[in-house]
């Protein structure tokens, strides 16, 4: 007897039991999941059950009758899963009714059971289009954004604690941001792929438009407009995609590139999704999370709890000093290489190259 826990977001939890009761076996199996499925299902916080095995329940059909009445389970199997013609191969559960199908696939090797079917159909959610912003650097007014930073009181931002004063700085920052900077705002959806840009989507919008109007009023004008944006969208498709793809092999190529980089670069070429990096992980509450902003709570309030200072007070150790020599000066450089996608773009003056990193 085997158990899993299977999770979906449509009807949560879901524990599956794989079991297999000889024919000289008798009513323990049977007895025991009639004892111990509650406290089973309460331990690994599941809302639903499975039962599936070869069973042979016809030998224990009292107590097989009894565990379905107790427990409200179902058995989906209506049909002979024997050669003798017998059904011996049941699928119980308590889903709600047309959630759980079964099919006969016939018999596999020497078996003389038929291999069994089932399907389970849920509805997981996705995740749901997100606003994303982009900011237009190369038409920024830096005069503006370098005379705003000149003359901005910093003394009376940056007060109080240093979790404050990071808030203030951060605000200070973006909202000074937005006001010098263009921007332009799209949608992004969970299925796009990495390349799928600004300028894609729009491309995708207007054929979709061409394509409605089109079907509203099909005349040879729109016909040749929704024709024009599909060879538009095209174009720009593969015009996002090389451009992504020279990008990607300059940061692969630079020295610096450590495992992790390197990794997620090849999940990508891959055609991974996002979700795909991390598995569904499990809630405070028992729930569990399958969305990529639930799983960043998650993560966020783990780590967070681990950084806790129990005793913010407590000075901290003496360390022993090794070395009388001192460190006098660091010299940093804003220097880096530039990828051949970038080398068209606008640069930005040297006294904001470490605003615009």
């Amino acid at each position: 007897m085997m158990f899993f826990k299977i999770w979906t977001q449509h009807h949560g939890s879901t524990l599956l039991c794989v079991c297999y009761r000889p024919q000289w076996q008798g009513r323990e199996p049977i007895e025991f999941l009639h004892t111990h499925l509650d406290r089973l299902l309460q331990q690994y916080s599941c809302n639903h059950t499975v039962i599936v095995g070869d069973l042979n329940q016809h030998l224990v059909a009292r107590a097989f009758e009894e565990l379905l009445t107790v427990y409200g389970l179902t058995n989906h199997v209506t049909f002979p899963t024997n050669i003798s013609g017998s059904s011996l191969d049941p699928v119980t559960s308590d889903l709600p009714e047309g959630v759980v199908t079964c099919r006969p696939l016939g018999a596999v090797g020497s078996s003389d059971h038929l291999a069994v079917l089932s399907t389970i159909h849920v509805a997981g959610l996705r995740d749901v289009p997100k606003k994303r912003t982009n900011w237009l650097w190369g038409k920024t007014n830096w005069e503006g954004l370098q005379d705003a930073l000149r003359h901005t009181p910093w003394n009376n931002f940056l007060t109080g604690d240093v979790d404050t004063q990071v808030r203030s700085f951060t605000s200070t920052i973006h909202s000074l941001q937005r006001r010098y900077v263009s921007t332009h705002t799209f949608t992004v959806k969970p299925l796009d792929r990495p390349w799928f840009g600004y300028n894609c989507r729009v491309a995708a919008d207007e054929k979709s438009r061409a394509w409605r109007r089109f079907r509203r009023h099909p005349t040879h004008n729109n016909k040749q407009r929704h024709k024009e944006a599909c060879f538009n969208m095209q174009r720009v498709q593969r015009v996002a995609q090389q451009r992504w793809q020279d990008e990607l092999k300059f940061k692969l190529s630079d020295r610096s590139v450590g495992s992790k980089s390197w990794w997620t670069a090849l999940k990508e070429q891959q055609g991974f999704a996002p979700d795909d990096h991390i598995p569904p992980l499990n809630k405070a509450d028992g729930s569990v999370a399958t969305r990529s902003c639930e799983k960043a709570e998650v993560l966020a309030a783990h780590f967070s709890g681990k950084m806790t200072v129990s005793d913010p007070d407590r000075l901290p150790p003496a360390v022993a000093r090794l070395t009388n020599a001192t460190l006098d000066t660091i010299t940093l450089t804003t220097e880096e290489p530039v990828p051949p996608w970038a080398r068209v773009n606008h640069h930005s003056p040297p006294e904001c190259a470490e605003l615009t990193t």
